[in-house]
């Protein structure tokens, strides 16, 4: 049974006055995966002038929920931004902001290397660096790299780079650098009944059977390849960087083909509020046609509490792809 959806917002760590619910038109936040910026948007109708403009850099928390589905803290978020608009259809303020965790000195550029680190050391070097702890998985801390040279990047396009080379997500959450592979969240399962509407792409002819990746062997004084196999009908795709290990070349071999399981669909689902969906969970979808049932990715979200709350889930295909 659907219920009533409900809102609360602090700012500061205050609760926020009573003139924010009553004056509050519509809230939309849209949360992202790997370091993408969480984003938040609350738009007011001004007409008498009540509501008070935020200072930039204050710092907001907003929580979603409905009885059916409970609470869920949406994020922490900085305002970044006020717009006040008007025309025929009223007097508005538009509030903008994003994730808190994303500061801008993690995005200076900057170029450096790193001789005979593992990743976990790299990760936890740049956290302590800019004021953070760190977490990674052990799947992936204890891989060792020979030399990795970082040219005028922030440290969270580093990290990234670091991440999909490795088949993992790089992140910065509740004050944390995080490094950790895709499928850690619950599933989470989407019935057709649930839905006010979706729209599914199946790419029916996977390009790739399997994935090559070159590394230079300096006892044999050559190139050797690693292969990782897709598992989908298709010709062998190379890629052009020559890697420095055996180990590297294995793991950018099963990105990549992570990379193109993940490209043979994507979708979009608009359902009733449902707060306890996040970027990076398992979708399982049931009721629709064969094709567009099973495992998917959240691809992100879209939260929208207006008259009503609705979630727009993005989803792209799980590693294996689909067919």
């Amino acid at each position: 049974m659907i219920q009533k959806p409900f809102i609360r917002a602090s700012v500061n760590g205050n609760p926020v006055a009573d003139i924010f619910y009553s004056a509050l038109v519509s809230a939309r936040i849209h949360d992202a995966p790997g370091q993408e910026a969480d984003t938040v948007e609350l738009t007011f109708d001004d007409k008498d002038n009540l509501v008070a403009m935020p200072a930039k850099g204050a710092a907001l928390s907003v929580l979603f929920g409905n009885g059916a589905f409970g609470a869920q803290k949406m994020g922490r978020f900085i305002v970044e931004g006020t717009a006040i608009e008007g025309g025929d259809d009223g007097e508005f303020i538009v509030v903008s902001g994003r994730s808190a965790d994303m500061r801008k000195d993690i995005k200076e550029p900057l170029s450096e290397h790193f001789d005979d680190m593992t990743v976990g050391d790299i990760v936890r070097q740049l956290a302590g660096r800019h004021g953070y702890g760190a977490k990674v998985d052990p799947s992936i801390a204890s891989i060792k790299l020979p030399y990795l040279a970082r040219y005028e990047q922030g440290a969270d396009d580093f990290l990234t780079r670091i991440a999909d080379r490795f088949g993992a997500l790089f992140a910065v959450k509740d004050g944390k650098f995080l490094m950790l592979p895709h499928g850690l969240l619950p599933p989470v399962t989407i019935d057709k009944r649930e839905c006010e509407s979706w729209k599914f792409q199946i790419q029916p002819r996977p390009l790739y059977g399997k994935v090559e990746a070159g590394w230079f062997d300096r006892a044999k004084g050559e190139v050797q390849y690693e292969q990782h196999d897709t598992g989908m009908p298709g010709a062998a795709r190379r890629l052009r960087r020559i890697l420095p290990s055996q180990a590297e070349a294995k793991a950018a071999a099963q990105s990549e083909g992570n990379r193109l399981g993940r490209a043979t669909g994507t979708g979009s689902i608009t359902l009733y509020g449902r707060p306890d969906i996040m970027a990076d969970a398992p979708i399982v979808t049931t009721g629709f046609r064969a094709e567009a049932n099973g495992l998917w990715r959240c691809a992100g979200v879209d939260h929208v509490y207006d008259d009503t709350y609705k979630t727009t889930v993005e989803v792209e295909a799980p590693e294996e792809g689909k067919t």
